[in-house]
């Protein structure tokens, strides 16, 4: 995952990380080949053990945290039963003596609750009645956040530090052709990132603008892909959209400057690192306002508009679509210095050291 890549690439001078994950992707049922599972290695100053799936339980799990006694267990995920609730109640019966700080990643955002809203909810009522949560630090990555788990989490410490990306500016000059448009979704394909929604905003598009959107990404919901494929079948000729799978994690930024923008109308984000690094690249943005990066407009850096607004991603990807080259061009180097604004590399690296050191 691009953020704890990035976290680890930041803070590994200054701490000793241990990242236990699993040894396939998500969604997927295959073991990585160069990987040897179940196996504690180093590498790049930074340590690694990957779980294959008869291995991957949460006794196993609380086992390796006792043998590597760590000073913290940082949680990248709230709603993964081995990777955060196992973990968690572990904690509670006393199977590691480590504190715990807990990343949501956006999970509690009104967007992401709404779906599966009475399972989730339902687990966070027990939560609060059961004190599952009690003891348990938060980390927040921007004030929206830190809300949306203080109306579940009432009187939990909860420290704020952004989410990172350790990418760099990486911009290839692009010709915009008048009436032509190449646009691009990179993401997961799950109800969450709301690709249907960008489909159907395609279909209402003019007949006189030409689109070509090229998705990126693992199948996560494949209930989910066979609906936006059903959307994808009857699109009109002059859009056409290209699955193209997943993307290897070293081809993302030089992929990325192939293209105008990106459309990600997602129900939620609350980082978005695929937004950041289209911006790196100098390609502009359209997503929904349901992330940090709402000023993009304002800095001529992209759009973020309210999803109840078809009418406004309609007109906007339109009037991208006829934009002629010299007006790309200037939109596109104001997509770079929006995001070389808001990246505090130094700035990140304090509040990190100061989350870690005060859960500790």
């Amino acid at each position: 995952m691009r953020s704890i890549y990035s976290l680890v690439s930041l803070i590994k001078e200054y701490y000793e990380i241990y990242v236990v994950t699993s040894n396939c992707d998500l969604g997927s049922d295959e073991g990585y080949k160069t990987i040897t599972a179940n196996t504690l290695f180093e590498n790049g100053g930074a340590n690694y053990y990957y779980f294959s799936k008869d291995q991957l339980n949460v006794p196993n799990i609380s086992k390796l945290i006792n043998s590597i006694n760590p000073d913290l267990v940082y949680l990248n995920s709230f709603w993964s039963y081995n990777f955060s609730i196992g973990i968690v109640k572990a904690k509670q019966k006393k199977y590691f003596k480590a504190p715990i700080l807990l990343a949501p990643r956006g999970m509690m955002g009104k967007g992401a609750l709404g779906l599966k809203p009475l399972r989730k909810h339902a687990f966070l009522l027990l939560a609060k009645m059961f004190d599952w949560y009690d003891g348990v630090n938060f980390h927040a990555t921007n004030e929206q956040e830190k809300k949306d788990i203080k109306k579940h989490f009432r009187y939990a410490k909860i420290l704020t530090a952004p989410n990172l990306n350790s990418g760099t500016v990486h911009f290839t000059k692009k010709i915009k052709v008048q009436n032509t448009l190449r646009l691009f979704y990179l993401s997961r394909i799950a109800v969450v990132k709301n690709l249907h929604f960008a489909l159907e905003i395609l279909d209402q598009l003019p007949p006189d603008v030409n689109i070509e959107y090229d998705i990126y990404g693992n199948l996560e919901d494949k209930d989910y892909w066979h609906k936006c494929e059903s959307i994808i079948k009857d699109l009109p000729k002059n859009i056409k959209v290209t699955y193209k799978k997943e993307l290897a994690f070293n081809d993302v930024q030089t992929t990325i400057t192939g293209y105008h923008g990106l459309f990600l109308p997602t129900l939620n984000e609350n980082f978005g690192h695929s937004i950041v690094e289209s911006l790196l690249c100098g390609c502009p943005v359209i997503i929904s306002d349901q992330t940090p990066w709402n000023d993009l407009e304002k800095f001529n850096a992209g759009y973020a508009i309210d999803l109840n607004d078809r009418s406004k991603f309609i007109a906007v990807i339109t009037a991208f679509t006829l934009m002629n080259n010299v007006d790309y061009e200037i939109k596109s180097k104001d997509a770079i210095n929006y995001i070389n604004s808001k990246l505090n590399i130094e700035e990140s690296l304090k509040q990190y050291k100061n989350l870690f050191n005060e859960s500790i």
